[in-house]
């Protein structure tokens, strides 16, 4: 993929860096959304340079400036890295669920992950890493201007309290493009899942949210990790949720 992102929507661009992604939060990813609102900007991938998304807005012949709003999905870093650097250029509000708030701020670490075997072992070795080293790679602290949960909207995009992966997850939806953004509620890499069970805070509440998420009318799913969804995006919820939690 280009550092410019690809179109998977049509005004929602993916981004995810170009070049060892899978050392860069394991093929994390972020959106850029052009709304009748202005640029609304979905995480902030794991670089603290944001350059991944710097470049895919002057490819679009943008500034920072046109950024309006920074939504973040929850406090972990892969999705953090750019966002003092974006906050510092934009000036845009930030906004999380409270629960996720004082992580971003740095005023609390983010809860540790498990490292035990489990299906999709590729992720394995990156939660070792930040496990290990995950102290010397922090992203830069960022205060929350907005506290948001289930039933806010920012611009044209519904705000979906998502727990489970963290308790504070949010995923965010834009239906008249019907293109929902899961963050690790919902991922592709390294397997189509509800979030990396390693990473999973509570499993119930994981699937809860899941099948909350197939209920929803999807064409695009822009996900946490992995490639995105770009067609019959509800179909793929709803047989991943017939699953059930057990």
């Amino acid at each position: 993929m280009a550092a410019t992102g690809i179109e998977i929507a049509p005004g929602v661009v993916d981004l995810t860096p170009p070049q060892n992604g899978y050392l860069k939060g394991g093929y994390v990813h972020s959106f850029l959304l052009d709304t009748p609102d202005g640029v609304i900007l979905i995480d902030t991938l794991f670089d603290a340079d944001a350059q991944v998304i710097l470049d895919a807005l002057a490819a679009r012949s943008k500034t920072p400036a046109d950024v309006k709003h920074i939504l973040l999905t929850h406090g972990h870093r892969a999705h953090l890295g750019g966002l003092a650097k974006l906050k510092e250029l934009s000036r845009a509000p930030v906004y999380a669920h409270e629960w996720e708030a004082d992580i971003i701020a740095g005023e609390r670490k983010q809860q540790g992950v498990s490292l035990r075997p489990m299906k999709g072992l590729a992720v394995l070795p990156i939660l070792i890493g930040g496990t290990v080293f995950g102290p010397l790679s922090e992203h830069k602290p960022c205060p929350v201007d907005h506290l948001i949960t289930q039933g806010a909207r920012i611009g044209p995009l519904q705000v979906l309290h998502t727990p489970g992966h963290t308790p504070g997850h949010l995923a965010f939806y834009w239906h008249e493009r019907r293109a929902l953004f899961t963050g690790d509620a919902f991922v592709t890499w390294p397997l189509i899942c509800p979030g990396w069970p390693n990473t999973m805070l509570n499993k119930k509440q994981t699937w809860e949210s899941l099948r909350r998420l197939s209920e929803l009318d999807v064409q695009a799913i822009g996900v946490g990790h992995g490639a995105a969804i770009t067609q019959n995006g509800s179909q793929v919820l709803r047989e991943l949720s017939a699953r059930g939690y057990v």
